[in-house]
């Protein structure tokens, strides 16, 4: 009978009038009445702005790096300006935003680090699988729609910048999990955290990149030694806290998060 009755709301929900779309960056557009997914017409609204937008501070990047190329042998190479734009407009800005927005949501996700860092007992309590799998933050649907365009534009550069196909299969999975948290709101806890908290980390390695002969700017390192050494270090900082501490501290809860609610079959596991 819940099942029935869910399904029956959101079918009305579909079929109820929608009014103009919103542009899902604001946390009052992106609250939902009856925890809804925004309508499509709003993410795509939005995709468009975001997206627009970052090809837009791309071009902007490429013409002020043109008219000071003159200040550095490095940038007088076209290509050169264009790795620069593309990591700096795009990259960085976007990953920059996502770990800002985090950062803003952090309350969301911060009880497992009370009870792992400052060791808060009950703070992510194993009970409360529910609320962190199915409760629905507007923060996070503003974190995954974010996510979600920026990896439209970054899967398009990687295929138009030949970066490989383990970037392809990357952005692949990165654009199907951020719409899943879009859509049918799985998993907002744990959005915040992979999809916005730990691209802090992200963030700087893409600045770092541009450092490096292969997939940055080639002797750019060799210009700027002591600014790649203290983003190298800046970068292998926040990885070690992101990725090797934070990362499977979370993915051990939303293991065992899921895990629960699979042995339990809860409703809203299923469409």
């Amino acid at each position: 009978m819940c099942k029935e009755t869910a399904t029956a709301s959101r079918k009305s929900q579909k079929e109820a009038p929608q009014g103009p779309p919103r542009l899902l960056l604001s946390l009052d557009s992106c609250a939902m009445e009856d925890q809804q997914p925004p309508p499509h017409p709003s993410i795509a609204y939005s995709g468009l702005m975001i997206v627009g937008g970052l090809v837009a501070s791309e071009m902007l990047l490429r013409f002020v790096l043109e008219q000071i190329q003159h200040l550095h042998p490095v940038l007088e190479p076209e290509v050169h300006r264009q790795i620069l734009a593309r990591h700096l407009g795009v990259d960085v800005l976007s990953l920059g935003i996502l770990g800002w927005l985090g950062w803003q949501a952090r309350h969301i996700v911060w009880g497992v680090v009370d009870e792992w860092l400052w060791g808060k007992k009950g703070a992510a309590k194993k009970a409360a699988y529910k609320s962190r799998l199915f409760t629905v933050h507007p923060e996070a649907t503003r974190i995954a729609t974010f996510f979600f365009w920026y990896q439209v534009k970054n899967s398009y550069d990687t295929i138009v910048w030949n970066d490989g196909p383990e970037y392809v299969v990357h952005h692949i999975f990165s654009l199907f999990t951020s719409w899943v948290a879009i859509g049918p709101f799985f998993a907002h806890y744990y959005a915040v955290f992979y999809l916005a908290l730990c691209e802090i980390s992200t963030c700087v390695l893409c600045l770092l990149a541009n450092f490096d002969d292969e997939h940055g700017v080639p002797g750019l390192g060799e210009a700027f030694p002591l600014t790649k050494v203290v983003v190298g270090g800046a970068f292998v900082t926040l990885f070690i806290i992101c990725r090797c501490i934070a990362w499977p501290i979370y993915a051990y809860y939303f293991f065992n998060d899921a895990t629960q609610a699979f042995q339990e079959m809860d409703d809203r596991l299923t469409p």
